[in-house]
């Protein structure tokens, strides 16, 4: 693949993000027996004490195979069979239709898990509201739901995140971390076998994730690809799932929420979308400059509309005329090849004004709207904003912005998860 932010295009590996997974995979299969040889030997001494109290004495194999063994396999089938789904969508390039239900499919073996263990379905209630509803409130099926779309975000969260080299992993690793540092703290703990659990999992992805970036980082010797970005998602929601912290996980994606929140218009359709939102690269200056997609406002609908005139009196985007521009909604295949074939006799101002007529002449919505309608907005996207916000920077300065970014919400989450949930809660809330 091409590395999209050079002025000189240089072919690079994509879909590298496989090999991390495969690592990971086969590190965790060689870990199996580590955990659980005593228990697999028949040498253990210790039953779980709440095991005791509501299903009586039981074998210790059959207890632990139940609660921990048969959980770890069921996580590592769910992240294989993203990695595989990650891998088939960076060989065949699937459309967004598609993707949005593979953390569903890879993520049922988790559900079905925690419910043949009895999981847990009830949420606690803030101490102001215990009057009224208790300590907790069971939602049954609704907590598997909130579940299932809890792999969706952890997924496609991190995926829409990303085009900088080494974004995709940097945010991987400043959340791993922050989720282990969360785990060491819980191991004083009465769940302490949950976040040892996942501890099992967080430390080997920790390391395959920086071996990854140090060839990803600027400048790029590879690309990570989709696969990267689903493996990493379905990891956290792993152990987020079956380590009974799914709040907290969600408190380490804060920058993701916000740039998920962010791009809703976009994603939903309201604003046109193009195929990629990544900064646009200036040859001029070496630095990345947010990108920009050109449409009619009268094409949009009356939410879009709304979204696009509210966006642009706050200043969340920047909107400006561009009479002499065509938009870059995306168009037909032949359009697009026909558009995008110059004579070679024309000279770039006629090359231009041949483009302009070409595409109104086949674009029904473009022959019904006069062209000096025509409006440039920002990608929506928490990157772009960074760039229009501090100004361009080059690639290397635009990641590890990003990752401050990062490890600064990461921080605000220990802050949020320890000393401000005491207030709302007696003990501070998963």
């Amino acid at each position: 693949m091409s590395s999209f932010n050079c002025f000189q295009f240089t072919l690079r590996p994509e879909a590298q993000g496989v090999l991390c997974g495969v690592v990971f995979l086969s590190i965790m299969f060689l870990f199996i027996p580590v955990p659980f040889w005593r228990y697999l030997v028949g040498k253990a001494d210790m039953q779980p004490l709440e095991v005791c109290q509501t299903n009586g004495i039981k074998g210790e194999q059959e207890i632990i195979f139940k609660s921990q063994f048969i959980q770890f396999l069921a996580g590592l089938l769910s992240i294989c069979c993203m990695l595989f789904l990650g891998f088939a969508d960076d060989a065949l390039n699937l459309p967004w239709r598609h993707k949005i239900g593979f953390p569903f499919v890879a993520g049922l073996p988790l559900l079905m898990v925690y419910l043949a263990n009895d999981g847990t379905t009830s949420i606690a209630v803030p101490v102001i509201l215990r009057s009224t509803f208790g300590t907790s409130v069971d939602i049954g099926i609704l907590y598997y739901i909130y579940m299932g779309l809890l792999t969706v975000f952890c997924t496609n969260s991190i995926n829409i995140y990303a085009g900088v080299n080494g974004l995709e992993v940097g945010q991987a690793i400043v959340i791993g971390a922050s989720l282990i540092l969360f785990n060491l703290i819980e191991l004083s703990s009465y769940h302490w076998r949950v976040h040892l659990f996942s501890l099992y999992f967080l430390i080997p992805f920790l390391a395959v994730c920086w071996s990854l970036y140090r060839v990803n980082r600027y400048p790029a010797k590879v690309f990570v690809g989709d696969t990267f970005c689903y493996f990493a998602g379905m990891t956290f929601a792993v152990v987020g799932i079956l380590g009974h912290f799914s709040k907290t996980l969600l408190l380490f994606f804060l920058p993701q929420i916000v740039n998920f929140l962010y791009s809703t218009p976009q994603l939903f359709g309201l604003i046109p979308c193009p195929r990629h939102r990544l900064p646009r690269y200036d040859p001029t200056d070496g630095l990345l400059h947010p990108s920009r997609v050109r449409f009619h406002p009268k094409s949009l609908s009356r939410p879009g509309q709304f979204v696009l005139t509210v966006f642009s009196y706050v200043g969340i985007i920047e909107c400006k005329l561009c009479p002499d521009c065509i938009p870059n909604i995306p168009t037909s295949p032949r359009t697009e090849m026909i558009v995008s074939q110059p004579s070679e006799n024309m000279s770039s101002d006629e090359e231009q004004t041949s483009e302009r007529q070409r595409a109104r002449s086949r674009s029904p919505v473009q022959t019904k709207l006069p062209t000096e309608e025509i409006v440039e907005v920002d990608n929506l996207t928490v990157i772009n904003m960074m760039l229009r916000v501090l100004g361009p920077k080059n690639e290397q300065q635009t990641t590890n912005t990003l990752l401050l970014l990062q490890i600064l919400c990461s921080c605000f989450a220990f802050m949020i998860r320890y000393p401000l949930a005491w207030l709302f809660y007696d003990v501070p809330a998963k």
